[in-house]
């Protein structure tokens, strides 16, 4: 890996701020490590060479979990400052699949940051996921998952005019569905989308997402919600 003259000297500039500052000898082994590890990897990220956990695990000659490791250290102590977890979330959603037996929605996260910052903003929120030893499969139920694309816009209260209010009420083919959707229009999606799941009305609940008018990035992340969705009807 060949390294610009700028990120030598940048290198460089951090490992003499922790040695020649009458601090000579006190950083630790996993502290260098770390610091060399951010280096290289933010080389990766810049000029677009793989950097998922194998690849690095094989051109470093380290564990995968090593790597994992490894990333989750250099984000605490070299934040990378174009991080944004929930865009990289989005991205992520047009590859999920969807469990149409459990209603579950699953996911393939590689970055463990990405991972950790998902299941924080779940629990924050009182959802909860289905966790698996399989350390990048992230998984929960659609209602959750539904719940979680709205929160990611930050002041996400939907606001139901009066012809979108006809439309989703027209959805409903009984009363147990009518009454799901009155509490969608009301405000509580997680609640109304829990109902309907036990209907077994995926239909319903993708022409629901369809109507629903989120916004943001919220709306980007229920489009491709949708894509996925679709698959199963």
């Amino acid at each position: 890996m060949l390294f610009t003259k700028e990120e030598k000297v940048e290198l460089f500039d951090k490992i003499a701020e922790r040695y020649y500052d009458r601090n000579f000898g006190t950083m630790l082994k996993a502290d260098i490590d770390t610091l060399i590890f951010s280096t290289y990897i933010e080389h990766c990220m810049k000029y677009g060479d793989p950097y998922d956990d194998y690849t690095l695990s094989i051109e470093l000659g380290i564990t995968e979990s090593r790597v994992r490791s490894l990333k989750e250290r250099k984000q605490l102590q070299y934040p990378y400052p174009d991080f944004n977890w929930k865009d990289s979330f989005v991205v992520l959603i047009s590859k999920a699949k969807y469990n149409d037996v459990k209603h579950l929605v699953q996911m393939n996260i590689q970055d463990v940051n990405l991972m950790k910052e998902v299941r924080h903003f779940v629990y924050v929120h009182g959802w909860f996921d289905e966790f698996q030893l399989n350390p990048k499969l992230f998984q929960c139920r659609l209602d959750f998952f539904v719940s979680l694309c709205k929160e990611l816009e930050e002041n996400s209260d939907i606001q139901y005019d009066e012809d979108t209010t006809k439309q989703l009420k027209l959805l409903a083919k009984n009363d147990t569905q009518r009454s799901a959707i009155e509490k969608i229009i009301d405000g509580d999606i997680g609640l109304g989308f829990s109902q309907l799941i036990k209907e077994g009305t995926d239909e319903i609940i993708t022409e629901l997402l369809r109507t629903i008018p989120f916004c943001g990035i919220a709306n980007k992340a229920i489009k491709e919600l949708i894509k996925v969705l679709a698959k199963h009807i």
